[in-house]
């Protein structure tokens, strides 16, 4: 990359850690980022994210809120510095929370989005600003989704977060009339293509540990129907490769796509062969593999666990339904502009099932994130 100051939202989330590792191990690059107060320092929140990695870069933290205005909860003469400064923005930062109730989704996802906005409209020498979305937007949609597509065309979404980063991309493509902007619709990020190794554990590996425990008898889908997955390296490579030369205003979707992605059924058997491979012992429990049934089917099946009253598996069915009713809408992301413009680069993504093992491994021997790996 040239001289350039980066400005970042999200850098403790399961993608912009990735992405700050990243950028802090290039020299000549200035990165500001943005993170919330938490029980710890924010510096202190960024260094255990960077571990010991050789930064080359320049660092500054800076203590703020995408949620808290225009100003991102920063002092005027941090603003200005910034508003002088800055060439692109990576809003990362937001819910992924599958289970919040709407008006909470959009607080930050949309008007967390809109501050952004008005922020990088100040940046006088903006070049590029990206903003992170998903490509399950697209709802309750079947068949494919072009990166041309634009939210459920009718169809409904399965959860608040979908639907409140449809409606933050409604406010982007607004503001690409009069900005530099690009959409980067993310798949289901997974973990590091190499180690396996994940830094935020979500729904995906919630359910493998459900399918390890039993507690999964089936889930919703079609067999056949395609699941797209994507690694963490090749997400952060990508977003980078897209903010210094993807062409602005454009969408682009990070996923496998139809090349690379798996069927829902071959993801449940790799499931299974590898948990069984990685944990020997585990395959003397004899758990059943899950049913791969329609929709109408699983939704009885949730009730007749609601009317049972057993804790464990209303726990378990509730944690999965609100991402495993998306199998039921099986649809293949088109790739072809991101193809494109990470063609020069040498970035694609793996098939998902080339990875996605490892993923299983780390998740066993973390104890999902519970102990050091």
């Amino acid at each position: 990359m040239r001289e350039q100051s980066i400005f970042l939202t999200g850098a403790t989330g399961a993608v912009g850690s990735e992405l700050l590792r990243n950028l802090a191990a290039r020299k000549g690059l200035t990165i500001n980022v943005l993170v919330r107060r938490t029980d710890r320092e924010p510096c202190e929140r960024v260094k255990t994210l960077l571990g010991d990695l050789d930064v080359t870069a320049k660092l500054n933290v800076l203590e703020g809120d995408v949620c808290a205005g225009p100003s991102l909860g920063l002092d005027n003469a941090a603003v200005g510095s910034l508003q002088r400064e800055t060439t692109h923005i990576i809003h990362a930062a937001g819910s992924t929370s599958f289970g919040l109730a709407l008006p909470d989704a959009r607080a930050a996802n949309v008007w967390g989005s809109r501050n952004v906005l008005d922020f990088a409209r100040s940046c006088a020498s903006l070049e590029c600003g990206a903003f992170l979305s998903t490509v399950y937007v697209s709802g309750k949609r079947r068949g494919d989704f072009a990166e041309s597509d634009y939210g459920d065309a009718g169809h409904g979404f399965v959860n608040s977060y979908e639907q409140s980063k449809a409606e933050m991309e409604e406010m982007v493509r607004e503001a690409m009339n009069e900005l530099p902007l690009i959409l980067v619709r993310l798949s289901i990020v997974v973990g590091d293509s190499a180690t396996g190794r994940v830094s935020r554990f979500n729904a995906i590996h919630h359910a493998i540990r459900l399918f390890y425990t039993g507690l999964a008898p089936m889930i919703p889908g079609e067999p056949a129907g395609p699941v797209d997955m994507v690694s963490s390296d090749f997400v952060a490579a990508g977003v980078l490769q897209l903010l210094e030369n993807g062409p602005s205003p454009g969408v682009f979707h990070l996923a496998a796509g139809r090349e690379s992605c798996s069927s829902l059924e071959e993801l449940v058997d790799e499931t299974m062969s590898a948990l069984a491979r990685f944990r020997p012992e585990w395959r003397k429990r004899s758990v059943e593999k899950p049913l791969i049934v329609d929709l109408d089917t699983y939704e009885l099946f949730v009730r007749s666990v609601e009317e049972t009253g057993n804790p464990v598996l209303q726990g378990a069915t509730r944690s999965i339904r609100t991402f495993a009713y998306q199998l039921a809408h099986p649809k293949v992301f088109e790739t072809e502009r991101a193809a494109a413009a990470l063609a020069w680069g040498g970035i694609s993504p793996q098939p998902s099932l080339a990875f996605y093992p490892r993923v299983i491994k780390y998740c066993l021997e973390s104890n999902w994130g519970m102990r050091p790996c």
